[in-house]
């Protein structure tokens, strides 16, 4: 809340501007200079009096597998109702395999694709050959094409740099074809593939320079790919990233150096979960780096209830939201 102090500050410079005094009548006529100079001051008095809070706008969705192989919400139809009844912004389009599926449930339920996870080989075929009129097809769309790369043959060793004269250039085919319909392209960053460091990610974009072309921050990954001095250096990487991000994806997830046999189950966890400080990480990105691109939750592997963790991670995003907007 603002101070009374302030209050009459604003007033006062309103009347030494305009010649209008709170409480009276007009005394000199505005002209359209003075005019903006007493907007300026009303939006100084209106701060003083209630303060202003930053809004989250960011598009949250959920990755498919919030959902994906639960017993009774078992078609995409079901899935998409049940996930846009819960609030999210979108889902994810899995995969061509499951396009026409999921394409057809998102047009029935008026929903958004929030973005289409896509395979981009090294071995040939490098790319599906449905992608292309797949991409035609989301014209118009917030859609986001999100490819993966990956090396089946293991001829190249992750992050080795070995194949990306190649990867440069089927990126930036893909970035034109998306270029075509209007949509963006973010690089998958994922461990244990070609591309499964961030650093490298950018490199990619950056040589590749295309606008409509950027990278994923993905969280997990993230955690799963770094050593102890990178992770204590987030906030200046995130900024590094930031012009470059067309999206980002969290979750819950323990601030370790996992020993499990299966990593996701440190570093994926149900969003609020964990001893990483996911939503400080937000609050950062959000906040003081001015993020706006869309925010999605990553739930690959989580066990339990679906329409249950639905509720929890819903639930968990509001928190953020309000926690960032209220400055608390």
């Amino acid at each position: 809340m603002g101070s009374g102090k302030g209050t009459v500050c604003g007033q006062q410079c309103c009347q030494r501007i305009t010649g209008f005094s709170f409480g009276k009548k007009r005394v000199d006529p505005l002209n359209l200079k003075l005019m903006k100079e007493l907007l300026l001051c009303l939006i100084f008095v209106f701060s003083a009096k209630t303060g202003f809070t930053q809004k989250v706008t960011n598009d949250f969705f959920t990755l498919h597998n919030i959902i994906r192989g639960d017993s009774v919400y078992n078609t995409f139809d079901k899935q998409v109702e049940l996930i846009k009844k819960a609030g999210f912004a979108g889902v994810e389009i899995n995969q061509t395999e499951s396009f026409e599926g999921m394409k057809a449930a998102l047009d029935k339920n008026n929903f958004t694709g929030s973005y289409f996870y896509v395979k981009l080989r090294l071995d040939e075929p490098h790319v599906d050959p449905k992608l292309r009129l797949y991409i035609q097809q989301l014209k118009g769309s917030k859609t986001i094409i999100a490819p993966f790369i990956l090396n089946d043959s293991k001829k190249f060793k992750p992050s080795s740099r070995e194949a990306d004269t190649l990867v440069i250039k089927l990126v930036r085919e893909i970035g034109e074809w998306a270029k075509a319909s209007g949509l963006q392209v973010a690089i998958y960053p994922h461990l244990g593939y070609y591309v499964e460091r961030t650093d490298h990610a950018l490199e990619l974009v950056k040589k590749i320079n295309q606008k409509n072309v950027g990278l994923t921050f993905n969280l997990c990954h993230w955690l799963a790919t770094t050593t102890a001095e990178e992770r204590s250096d987030l906030n200046p990487h995130l900024n590094e990233l930031k012009p470059y991000l067309k999206m980002i994806t969290i979750s819950g997830a323990n601030d370790v150096f996992s020993q499990q046999k299966n990593v996701w189950e440190d570093y994926i966890l149900p969003l609020g979960k964990g001893s990483f400080d996911t939503y400080g990480m937000v609050k950062y990105l959000v906040k003081d780096l001015g993020f706006k691109a869309p925010i999605g939750v990553q739930c690959y592997n989580i066990k339990g209830d679906k329409p249950e963790l639905i509720k929890i991670t819903t639930a968990a995003w509001k928190d953020y939201k309000v926690r960032i907007e209220t400055g608390k």
